[in-house]
């Protein structure tokens, strides 16, 4: 009778773990979105970690903070900095460098669309992260690209110019202080 009851213990527990070992397989987890992503099917992907970021996954949260921040048809810095907080809220060390990351590039953007607009302000920033030796400017010939400067060939003479007072040939012309 003991070993029967003992037994049937064992079954039901072998159950019971079977059971929450299939319910844990068939729930979508981070990677799943990676697949996805990965395999180019982005929509599915973002609706994935939507969910699963709304559940409290910090990876997801972190994920799509990097999508909205990053993506240049998607960007929504609001998104953004929203998922970024989320994750942080969690104490996620990581999320709390990238939501003062997303704040600095959402402050840059700001400033730009005052200036220049929007879509300018957009296509001004991908422009100065992307900015190589050879590249026109609207100041003239880029010749050497450090983190924070460039060394650009103007009309008259090579001068260094901060990254952030450049801009492409045709969003802004130069103004170069004598």
């Amino acid at each position: 009778n003991k070993e029967n009851t003992t037994m049937l213990r064992i079954i039901g527990l072998s159950i019971l773990m079977l059971i929450t070992s299939a319910s844990f397989a068939s729930a979508p987890v981070f990677q799943d979105g990676l697949k996805f992503y990965l395999k180019g099917d982005v929509e599915n992907a973002i609706q994935l970690w939507q969910q699963l970021a709304s559940e409290g996954d910090i990876q997801s949260q972190k994920q799509l903070g990097q999508y909205y921040l990053n993506d240049p048809q998607h960007r929504d810095y609001d998104k953004a900095i929203d998922w970024y907080r989320k994750a942080s809220t969690q104490g996620d060390k990581d999320s709390v460098n990238h939501l003062k990351n997303a704040l600095h590039i959402y402050d840059i953007w700001q400033k730009l669309t005052s200036e220049i607009g929007s879509d300018a302000a957009y296509s001004t920033m991908a422009f100065r992260e992307h900015l190589h030796e050879g590249d026109d400017t609207n100041c003239g010939f880029v010749v050497e690209v450090k983190s924070k400067v460039i060394l650009i060939q103007t009309d008259s003479q090579p001068r260094w110019f901060r990254k952030d007072d450049v801009y492409s040939p045709d969003v802004k012309s130069c103004s170069v202080a004598a």
